[in-house]
């Protein structure tokens, strides 16, 4: 956080500090500092860890800028993603890439208060709570961007704040709560592909579809007339050609969802229903960081 920090020889160094903040602390700090300046001594027996308190790790922790973990992270991504990782899966030649959002709750203080704002939860409380919106690798469990915001910024906005990370042959699944005709415009201009769940009733275009009973047609919308189109970079007549495939569910509800993959020769509609599914795993990633990694218990 200061020039200051860390330059004077102590027996918590920066690296020490930094490595024992992400080992997912459980148990009270006297015994997770116990048993990881044992193991570091026990692996790296030519070096010396000497034991420090709770209190010094404290202080040293408020020394560390919060920005070094969004760095590690793309460290970890960056090395990834190349050819020579045998592990890497992908779809199709596609990465496969979930978004979503969650509320989480945050320490009610005034700082806080006043750049996220304050709601009622379900026991009718106020809460001060941010929207949270992650870029999710559903076959490799992999986080590649995440970003924090007030509750007042809408998913679509939050979900688009995410293209710093996408790829050519990235594919990019989204629930029923992103789908627009900007939202698609964006994707277009980004070259990626998408996979939107849609509501029956979305639009003309897709009541028509459902009503057809249809498995899969290639179509074309339209933009609002309705709105204004300055810096829009598409005016009125812009027609998106897209495709709605057809999913009928056991229980006889009809899920449509809309796909940027034209091709149903190489991309078959019967493929899409285990596709859609793999966005699931945005959900489990959520459930791990509320309820394993704790993430609303500062």
């Amino acid at each position: 956080m200061r020039d200051q920090d860390f330059t004077r020889t102590r027996k918590q160094p920066f690296v020490a500090t930094l490595l024992l903040m992400l080992n997912l602390l459980r148990k009270s700090l006297v015994v997770e500092i116990d048993g990881f300046v044992r193991h570091l001594n026990e692996k790296l027996s030519s070096r010396n860890t000497q034991d420090f308190t709770s209190s010094a790790f404290i202080q040293n922790r408020n020394k560390i800028k919060p920005e070094v973990f969004n760095y590690l992270s793309q460290v970890i991504v960056e090395n990834f993603y190349t050819q020579e990782n045998s592990n890497l899966k992908l779809f199709n030649g596609f990465r496969i890439l979930g978004v979503d959002g969650m509320n989480i709750t945050l320490p009610f203080t005034q700082a806080l208060k006043k750049r996220y704002g304050e709601v009622k939860n379900q026991t009718d409380t106020v809460v001060v709570q941010a929207r949270a919106s992650v870029l999710y690798d559903v076959l490799n469990r992999l986080a590649l961007d995440s970003v924090l915001e007030s509750t007042s910024v809408g998913e679509r906005e939050l979900a688009l704040r995410h293209s710093v990370q996408w790829r050519e042959n990235d594919l990019i699944i989204y629930d029923r709560g992103y789908p627009s005709y900007d939202f698609i415009h964006e994707h277009i201009k980004g070259d990626v592909a998408y996979l939107i769940r849609v509501k029956t009733t979305h639009s003309s275009v897709v009541k028509a579809f459902v009503e057809s009973g249809k498995k899969t047609k290639v179509t074309a919308i339209l933009p609002k007339e309705n709105q204004s189109f300055k810096d829009k970079g598409y005016d009125k007549d812009s027609k998106i050609t897209l495709r709605l495939v057809r999913i009928d569910l056991p229980g006889g509800e009809v899920e449509v969802l809309m796909t940027s993959l034209l091709d149903s020769q190489k991309f078959p509609s019967k493929i899409f229903k285990e596709l859609y599914f793999l966005r699931w795993k945005i959900e489990t990633f959520y459930d791990e960081l509320k309820n394993k990694l704790k993430v609303e218990h500062f």
